[in-house]
């Protein structure tokens, strides 16, 4: 695929965002900043921060979305800076690692800057205050790459310790550890559908769901090095070392091509623009390009007004994206339409009218070898219909079986039809005693097919089954139906059967209706009904849960049981995404998000008057405990600060390790004290240790250092 247009810079770009303003802006191996116009990509303006980047497989610059901060890493990689873009001026250092820094992140709304690094550390400021807010689950190994979801507070962190962890960074509350790679983690992505991808140093990439916390699909290896990975809401993109763009289908994760786009150079960045349906790479040549992954759409459609359907299969090649598009979709119905009247054709031995039929797709090599076959199919077609009329029924479905397109005639429906007429007439017949000879008789036609004969010999052996199966319908004991089905196939060939499959599909339309009139009883006690059905079990089980606990929800929503309400919120992310679901969520992430501030001033009784409303709902303790350990924190460093009396600060230390355990913030925090007084005996890991997880509200203190 060609680029829609592109424009060389002298040094590979790293980094890439649309701004506000609607331009772009663009970051070199230099740190080069630029900024570009939209359309024309001609330089509007820009700065140097001259820090060159050598080594830049991960994320080593970010922007905020506003352009107002950047981060980047020293060219020593020894610190992680925050600058503000208009005075230029660090904000924020980060040299609390132990080794190199190796990635930095700003979160989309450009509140919070992450730091990882080779300590499997990630130091997480306000970009606000500059202040150190508290660090991820740590890692045993590097952290290779941090990402961030699109439409929650979940940030990702990928490390060679082979395992990804997912974070709350707005509730600084871990969400999930995910162990599945067999190799080091190198880049992450959140997908659609509370989907996340990780890609490990074997190019092996897993899909994880969130929701159950487990794999949901492993991607079959690549032979190339995945480098940047970028996603839609229909595809997921991998870039590699060898500049290839392959392209993936988030509805079944299957491959749509392996070589999407190739370019000339190993590929530096890779983001999909949802605006104009661009993916915009990059590369180390300094190559910025943009393809259009619907690109030939509008050619398409006319080739489709025209009846060129020749040629709008041939654009699918070039790109093979447009097969999932609306007008190939319609295309595809009129194939199969096509292919249903050729059929009816052959089967009136009109073969030169079915040729005909097919038009223009005789002329597509793929639909040609489906034409050919359908015609090799019906060559004996003539044969099967002398078989049927002359009652050769063994013969005839022998045929069939060898030509299944014969499936479609009239003629077997037809046949199958007279069958089931006749197998329901022998099934009642076998209810009364000496009828085994009538039976066979009436049924010899189907004696020389071997699927139908079985069912005969199942009839005459096991009639009694048959009565219990008829007495468990009318009694609607649908779990004992299925369970004589199961153990008898041979049910299945009854009227009845297909009359019970019929009211599950009938049942479980009306369930759908009920739901969406608002008849949630009604609903509730069909549901209770459909579970007896395999085929809608799981899905009715799904379903009646969910009811039930929106049931329950709307229940305390109206009674304003503002516990009862968190509790199912934070325990369901189904409700967590309803409307109410939101709008709770939203009024305790703008509440934490102030009480963060109290605790970056150490003011406690600040803290207390935003969360007091939070202290009897236990999902929501660790995040208040990381609230308050900031708040602890804030003021441990303000006495090491003031140079504040050392047993007390010990004494501080010794709280906050027994209140909330020993974590990386205390840990470097403890280094900085060590450095500003003499002689520190006191030795961190020996001090008893609790942790966020059995911290209560009831354990607060207005001052950690009294």
């Amino acid at each position: 695929m060609k680029a829609v247009k592109s424009k060389k810079f002298s040094e590979a770009i790293l980094f890439y965002t649309k701004q506000v303003n609607s331009t772009i802006l663009v970051v070199d191996k230099t740190t080069s900043v630029r900024i570009l116009d939209q359309q024309s990509l001609e330089t509007l303006g820009g700065f140097k921060a001259n820090i060159n980047h050598v080594w830049y497989k991960n994320k080593v610059v970010d922007f905020t979305y506003d352009g107002a901060y950047f981060a980047v890493i020293t060219e020593d990689a020894k610190q992680s800076r925050l600058y503000d873009a208009r005075t230029k001026k660090v904000n924020i250092r980060i040299n609390r690692h132990h080794g190199e820094v190796t990635c930095v992140a700003i979160d989309p709304k450009g509140r919070y800057f992450f730091s990882g690094g080779e300590d499997g550390r990630t130091f997480v400021s306000d970009t606000k205050s500059s202040r150190l807010l508290y660090t991820l689950p740590t890692h045993v190994d590097t952290i290779n790459d941090i990402k961030f979801s699109k439409t929650s507070y979940l940030v990702a962190t990928a490390s060679y310790d082979k395992r990804v962890q997912v974070f709350n960074y707005a509730t600084m509350t871990p969400f999930a550890s995910l162990k599945g790679h067999a190799a080091p983690v190198m880049k992450v992505e959140f997908l659609e559908n509370f989907m996340l991808c990780s890609v490990d140093k074997n190019s092996s990439a897993v899909i994880w769901d969130l929701s159950e916390q487990k794999v949901f699909k492993r991607l079959p290896g690549i032979h190339d090095e995945i480098v940047q990975i970028a996603s839609n809401e229909s595809f997921l993109f991998f870039a590699t070392a060898l500049g290839f763009v392959i392209v993936y289908d988030l509805k079944n994760f299957e491959q749509i091509s392996r070589k999407f786009i190739k370019v000339s150079a190993r590929i530096t960045f890779i983001e999909y623009d949802k605006e104009q349906n661009y993916l915009v790479v990059a590369d180390e040549s300094g190559e910025l390009s943009y393809y259009d992954i619907y690109k030939g759409i509008d050619k398409m459609q006319t080739y489709m007004n025209y009846g060129d359907y020749d040629k709008v299969y041939s654009l699918t090649k070039d790109n093979p994206i447009l097969e999932f598009t609306d007008t190939y979709k319609a295309l595809d119905e009129i194939w199969k339409k096509v292919y249903e009247e050729a059929s009816l054709l052959l089967q009136k031995s009109q073969k030169d009218e079915a040729m005909k039929a097919f038009g223009s797709f005789i002329n597509i090599p793929h639909k040609k070898t489906r034409i050919k076959k359908l015609f090799k199919d019906y060559e004996e077609f003539d044969k099967f219909l002398l078989m049927v009329k002359n009652e050769k029924l063994g013969l005839a479905y022998s045929l069939v079986n060898q030509h299944p397109a014969y499936k479609e005639s009239e003629v077997y429906k037809a046949i199958e039809k007279k069958w089931r007429k006749l197998f329901t007439h022998a099934q009642k017949m076998s209810l009364k005693p000496r009828a085994k000879e009538k039976i066979k008789e009436l049924l010899s036609p189907y004696r020389g097919v071997s699927e139908k004969t079985k069912h005969i010999q199942e009839m005459l052996v096991k009639s009694d089954i048959f009565t219990r199966f008829k007495n468990s319908i009318i009694k609607k004991d649908f779990k004992m139906v299925f369970e004589l089905v199961k153990v008898n196939p041979f049910l299945k060939e009854f009227p009845e059967y297909f009359s019970v499959i019929s009211f599950g599909d009938s049942l479980y339309i009306k369930i759908n209706k009920l739901i969406q009139s608002g008849n949630i009883h009604q609903a509730i006690k069909l549901l209770k009904v459909l579970v007896d059905f395999p085929d809608f079990k799981e899905e009715a089980y799904t379903m009646l849960y969910d009811i039930e606990l929106r049931d329950k929800f709307y229940k305390v929503l109206e009674d304003s049981n503002y516990i009862e309400i968190y509790k199912l919120i934070d325990n369901s992310v189904a409700l967590a995404n309803t409307p109410e679901g939101i709008k709770y969520n939203n009024l305790w992430n703008d509440d934490v998000d102030l009480s963060k501030v109290y605790a970056l001033n150490g003011d406690v009784i600040g803290i207390d008057g935003i969360l007091d409303k939070y202290k009897d709902i236990s999902s929501k303790y660790m995040s208040i405990a990381s609230i308050y350990s900031l708040a602890y924190m804030t003021q441990i460093e303000e006495a090491i600060r003031r140079k504040k009396d050392k047993s007390s600060i010990e004494k501080a230390f010794k709280s906050y390790i027994l209140y909330f355990g020993l974590d990386d913030y205390i840990g470097s925090t403890y280094e900085l004290f060590c450095q500003k007084y003499e002689d520190v005996q006191m030795i961190l890991e020996s001090l008893k240790k609790g942790s966020k997880k059995q911290w209560r509200p009831s354990m607060r203190v207005i001052d950690i250092l009294e």
